[in-house]
């Protein structure tokens, strides 16, 4: 098999490469999602500006505002839900203008139709101005009309740089691989890049699927998404060779990506838990963990605490600095690869606790207690985890987070056996950038892990914390921290 090759997919006969995103790429749910919000906004604002320019002036009474506010922010939220029951909040129809005003008008008469039954019908019609009502109407299509016009010059903008595209990679060079590839490159819309095909029988499968290259093996697609940013990754194999697939999500299963198995041959009767890439129909797997909206607030998370963080204790970090070099010869800073996220190789900060020449740049040898290689102001650093928070700038640099599991040396052992060869999962928790703190450290498992059991219930602590995310699970980390530092427990 000729070496991995990233440029995959074929138009008119010529190889292209995936688009590459011109910046940081944009979830198109969350894209979706702040749509409705702005649909709410929109129609709030278009109230307001009707009450304070059609009502205020006659009435001259801010008391009715309570009333007219009811009626407005109960029509956000019914024209919301119609509007999504007509499916103009799927990201492929957000940027067909004609449809979409089709829709919001048929939304916005029904929402308005609704309001004006139940006032008549409640007798409270006579409370709000007819001429406001009107007035509010007309603001709210034209608001809206104007976001869409807008969305949509944005949503080609983001497409031509790349931004909103998926990268997919498909497992199955057979028949219904080729029916997927060729599905997923006529999607319309979708922004979907298809990476490449991949599957192990090499010697039984075509070159090209629908115009795609076969790469490789499912090993040469774990080298791929380890190297290149990837976001899903598709099965298609007949659903009776269950071993096949049991045996590739295996594999599979340490990615960040989302891991789907096609079922688009299989009809289009309804079924529970059944999602959709482009148009073809898929069963979910597993999702990557953090993403849409749970990447966008774990980012704002650590880039805002982060540069908090940083500014607090810049003065500490000085004299800490001033401290070390006083204490022994040697840079401040102590730099050592470690795994980051995806298994990707970090350069991780750290104050320099040990002599020169007594270190260990790659992180096989243990530190024990009353270890000698460690100085003065090491032992108090290491102490209270002072020695950690150059790694500040590590999170700022989007390398690392406040909260995850801990980045661990490449050569760490758990016992006498490398991490990764003692836990059979342990690569299940770099699919999330790795922290300053963890689940892990505040249930009692910070500093040396000289036994696998340690080992494991150290991996179970950091998985349970990527499957349970949340900014309060996050926010209730930091507190422990405080807490577990000053309980100085296993820190040497």
């Amino acid at each position: 098999m000729d070496k991995l090759v990233r440029g995959t997919i074929l138009d008119s006969g010529v190889l292209r490469e995936p688009r590459r995103a011109v910046g940081r790429k944009i979830s198109q749910d969350v894209v979706a999602e702040t749509v409705q919000l702005l649909d709410v906004m929109a129609i709030v604002l278009a109230g307001t500006i009707a009450f304070a320019f059609y009502v205020m002036p006659i009435v001259g009474d801010l008391s009715l505002s309570e009333g007219y506010g009811f009626i407005v922010i109960l029509a956000s939220i019914l024209f919301v839900f119609v509007l999504r029951k007509l499916g103009a909040y799927k990201f492929r129809r957000l940027s067909q203008v004609g449809w979409q005003l089709s829709r919001v008008t048929l939304a916005w008469s029904a929402t308005f139709a609704a309001l004006t039954t139940v006032a008549f019908l409640a007798k409270i019609a006579d409370i709000y101005s007819r001429g406001w009502a009107v007035t509010w109407a007309i603001l709210v299509i034209a608001n809206i009309t104007l976001l869409r016009l807008g969305l949509r010059s944005l949503v080609r903008h983001w497409a031509q740089q790349g931004r909103l595209s998926r990268t997919v990679a498909v497992v199955g060079a057979g028949e219904l691989g080729e029916h997927l590839v060729a599905k997923l490159r006529t999607d319309d819309g979708e922004h979907i890049d298809i990476a490449g095909v991949f599957d192990d029988r090499l010697n039984r499968v075509p070159s090209y699927v629908a115009g795609c290259r076969v790469l490789g093996t499912t090993c040469d697609l774990v080298e791929l998404a380890r190297s290149a940013p990837m976001d899903e990754i598709i099965i298609a194999l007949p659903l009776r060779a269950e071993g096949r697939i049991a045996d590739i999500i295996a594999k599979l299963r340490p990615l960040p990506v989302d891991l789907r198995v096609s079922i688009d041959q299989i009809g289009s009767f309804p079924m529970r838990g059944i999602g959709e890439t482009g148009s073809a129909r898929t069963i979910e797997i597993f999702d990557r963990p953090l993403k849409d909206w749970g990447g966008v607030v774990k980012w704002l998370e650590d880039q805002i605490l982060g540069a908090l963080c940083l500014g607090l204790f810049a003065p500490l970090m000085a004299l800490i600095a001033l401290a070390i070099r006083l204490d022994s010869k040697g840079p401040v800073f102590f730099l050592q690869d470690r795994f980051g996220f995806n298994n990707k190789t970090i350069r991780v900060f750290k104050f320099r606790t040990m002599y020169v020449d007594k270190g260990d740049q790659t992180g096989t040898i243990r530190t024990v207690a009353g270890d000698p290689r460690v100085t003065r102001i090491g032992r108090f650093l290491r102490k209270f985890s002072l020695d950690e928070l150059p790694q500040l700038m590590n999170v700022l640099r989007g390398e690392m987070s406040l909260v995850g599991p801990r980045p661990h040396a490449l050569g760490m052992r758990a016992g006498e056996r490398l991490y990764d060869d003692a836990v059979s999962d342990y690569f299940l928790r770099h699919r999330v950038r790795p922290g300053m703190t963890g689940w892990a450290q505040v249930n009692g498992l910070r500093g040396e892990i000289d036994t696998l059991v340690k080992a494991r219930q150290r991996v179970s602590y950091d998985l349970y914390y990527i499957d349970h995310w949340s900014l309060w699970l996050d926010v209730k980390i930091l507190l422990l921290t405080a807490i577990t530092i000053f309980r100085k427990q296993n820190a040497y």
